[in-house]
């Protein structure tokens, strides 16, 4: 009994997070690993990551027949899922895998292929929404995820020895059925359903209080030529992560390293978190095209790009342009196109060393639209800021939406004083509300758990860090998580 009152008291200590661990996470205990066969996670990656999404990530015993989806972004098509080794799992975006030993990650790659004239100017997006399992002390459930209303959803509650199964419940406390796989039909809004157990005395065996493992910090950064995936996060010890590398033009990837020694020359790779703190730097060398070749036009010479950044109502953002050159500029001019209502700072534009020597003059913007120039100065070549424009985000912005910032008509001049244009890449200013770490535009307690799971080292389809920090103390931890459910009250 002493035991199971520790047990209880654990859980509470987590916010209420009763079943975090059993939340789902894809495990599906069917088939019963045998002894000394743990289940193991399974990391589902798209590459590129904006391509597309992936589905059936989790933790499976060896043998479990998984069930895994992909689904492309609009302008790429899916192409095949491999494995670690590059070998081809299956050219289907839908394909039943079954679990290896040890953690393994999947990767399903898109090809980018815009402006298709068979298809239509405009696709419609179907809407998901959450469905979101909980266990309460005694069992585990699977078969949470997104889906469309109308879906029939198997979910599954599995109990552990000494405990049955009593019910599902949704968040009202009503009970929905009493059988173990249940099959739910999606709503068009999200949900929670809670799968209830009752400890059954007449077995001696004590549910195992789960060990809880510490968790280290990764630190990831980029040198200048290129940029990562992340730039940190705590993890469990044995809990796996991607991390990926991308070289901007003009650069070449040269290697992770590890606390300064050369970890992989692979761009992109899976590492499991060991014993202490980490910190992967990504490396990169500049690697001009010889200006000789006939095929390389003279535009590919210069590329402006904008970053996409993630913030929060009331807070400003400081945009930075970037500049990649393959040789020296002079005077520059750029037009950029903010998306209403975001408004930029004129009066507070900062030049980068990159832009020294340099005076700024812009027009008076028309609508949303500024032109932008730089004369009189010397740009080296390489890659880096040119300059950065703060832009306040309104407290009654609209929240969970993406505004594109374009930049567009470049006009570069060169030492021998040729005036040429330049590639570009255009950015977004994405706005949450704070505590919203799933991005649904709601701050409930699928938000609460959403952290919970992400605090544990767990792996969560969806993890906005920006506005997770509640309480602004620069670090994600259960604290956040007390936040969160201050601001559900306070709602």
């Amino acid at each position: 009994m002493t035991k199971r009152i520790r047990y209880l008291t654990l859980l509470v200590l987590l916010l209420g997070s009763i079943g975090t661990w059993a939340q789902d996470d894809g495990f599906n205990p069917a088939s019963p690993a045998e002894p000394g066969e743990p289940p193991t996670k399974l990391i589902l990656v798209a590459s590129p990551s904006e391509g597309g999404s992936v589905y059936g990530s989790g933790k499976y015993a060896p043998g479990t027949m998984v069930s895994l989806r992909a689904s492309n972004q609009s302008g790429f098509v899916f192409t095949k899922w491999t494995n670690a080794r590059g070998e081809v799992l299956s050219t289907s975006s839908a394909f039943t895998y079954e679990k290896q030993r040890g953690d393994e990650t999947l990767t399903a790659h898109f090809d980018f292929a815009p402006g298709n004239p068979g298809e239509p100017t405009e696709i419609a997006q179907a809407v998901f929404y959450w469905l979101t399992l909980a266990a309460e002390e005694g069992g585990s459930v699977s078969g949470g995820g997104r889906y469309k209303p109308g879906t029939k959803v198997t979910v599954r509650a599995t109990a552990q020895s000494t405990y049955v199964f009593t019910g599902w419940y949704d968040g009202e406390g009503t009970l929905l059925s009493t059988d173990a796989n249940y099959q739910y039909e999606m709503t068009a809004q999200s949900t929670t359903l809670t799968a209830r157990f009752r400890f059954d005395p007449s077995s001696p065996d004590e549910p195992q209080e789960p060990a809880i493992k510490p968790k280290h910090l990764l630190t990831v950064t980029a040198q200048d030529g290129g940029t990562v995936n992340i730039s940190s996060q705590r993890l469990m010890e044995g809990t796996s992560t991607v991390l990926r590398a991308t070289p901007n033009e003009g650069y070449a990837f040269t290697g992770w390293y590890a606390d300064g020694e050369l970890y992989t020359q692979l761009r992109e790779f899976s590492y499991t978190m060991g014993t202490a703190d980490v910190n992967f730097e990504a490396r990169f060398e500049f690697s001009p095209q010889s200006p000789v070749e006939p095929n390389t036009p003279q535009s590919k010479k210069y590329a402006f790009y904008l970053m996409n950044k993630v913030t929060k109502p009331g807070q400003q953002v400081d945009f930075p342009i970037y500049l990649t050159s393959l040789d020296e500029l002079h005077d520059i001019t750029f037009q950029l196109t903010f998306t209403k209502p975001l408004v930029p700072d004129l009066q507070n534009i900062a030049l980068s060393e990159k832009a020294s020597g340099y005076t700024l003059s812009y027009n008076e913007p028309t609508d949303t639209t500024i032109i932008i120039s730089l004369t009189g100065g010397t740009t080296s070549s390489g890659n880096t800021a040119l300059l950065t424009i703060t832009v306040p985000i309104a407290e009654t912005i609209a929240t969970a939406q993406g505004y594109p910032i374009k930049i567009n008509q470049v006009s570069v001049t060169e030492h021998d004083g040729t005036t040429i244009t330049a590639s570009t890449r255009n950015g977004r200013i994405s706005v949450y509300k704070l505590g919203d770490t799933n991005g649904d535009n709601e701050v409930n307690i699928t938000d609460k758990m959403n952290l919970v799971q992400h605090v544990l080292g767990e792996q969560t389809d969806t993890f906005i860090e920006e506005v997770a920090d509640v309480s602004d103390d620069g670090e994600v931890n259960i604290t956040d998580a007390m936040g969160i459910v201050e601001i559900i009250l306070n709602e």
